[in-house]
């Protein structure tokens, strides 16, 4: 399997932790030095990101994903798409519509996502 389809299996299980609550494996596909910016320009730390989850402060409910494009640069990779995502946030529901850039490093225990930054799509 070549990095940009690993990249992209991670992606899916990230997603996947992401809307089943697997705090476990999310832990474990996120870099310690996680820097992950919201739509909302506030940033989290893995710690403090894992947390929000674990708190029941943000549920992921669904995601989907397209446009998505995975760019490997040796032991980095870049990836690229739109994101649709139903979440509760502080008790209330959501519809997120994003674009995603995130950046994805290989380790000894192997892909982890470093950085997340997203943008909100304006209602139109």
């Amino acid at each position: 399997m070549n990095a940009e389809n690993e990249v992209q299996a991670a992606e899916d299980a990230r997603y996947r932790a992401m809307t089943t609550n697997d705090l476990a494996a999310l832990a474990a596909l996120l870099g310690d030095d996680l820097l992950y910016t919201h739509s909302s320009a506030v940033t989290d730390t893995k710690a403090s990101y894992l947390e929000t989850l674990r708190s029941g402060k943000v549920k992921y409910l669904a995601a989907e994903r397209d446009g998505v494009s995975v760019r490997a640069y040796g032991d980095t990779a870049v990836v690229h798409g739109h994101a649709r995502i139903e979440a509760e946030i502080n008790g209330e529901r959501r519809s997120l519509d994003n674009m995603f850039v995130n950046v994805w490093t290989r380790r000894p225990a192997g892909w982890q996502m470093v950085h997340w930054a997203s943008t909100a799509i304006p209602k139109r």
